[in-house]
């Protein structure tokens, strides 16, 4: 019964061969897509608007306001209540 399962030598090549060529092709379609991923992709930039711009001087100008000499905040301000305030006079401003 194993003499069945024995192979001849030239099935034995013929398997390895097929083995050693299906390899090859997976190896070569592999490096293909390291090539492809390793090309970094161009970086998106954002717009800058006419929002942003006024949002940042807003809030330089809300920072003036509520922080101390030191840096640190006055007495009931946080760094949300800052953006929160800024937000709001730019949407005033840009009302106008």
């Amino acid at each position: 019964m194993a003499r069945d399962m024995m192979l001849t030598p030239d099935e034995y090549m013929a398997i390895m061969r097929l083995i050693g060529s299906e390899r090859e092709s997976e190896g070569s379609s592999l490096a293909d897509r390291r090539l492809d991923e390793s090309s970094p992709k161009p970086k998106r930039t954002r717009k800058v608007t006419k929002y942003n711009r006024a949002f940042g001087r807003m809030l330089k100008q809300v920072k003036k306001t509520s922080r101390l000499k030191d840096g640190s905040y006055r007495k009931g301000w946080s760094s949300s209540k800052e953006m929160s305030k800024a937000h709001k006079l730019t949407r005033k401003s840009m009302k106008r």
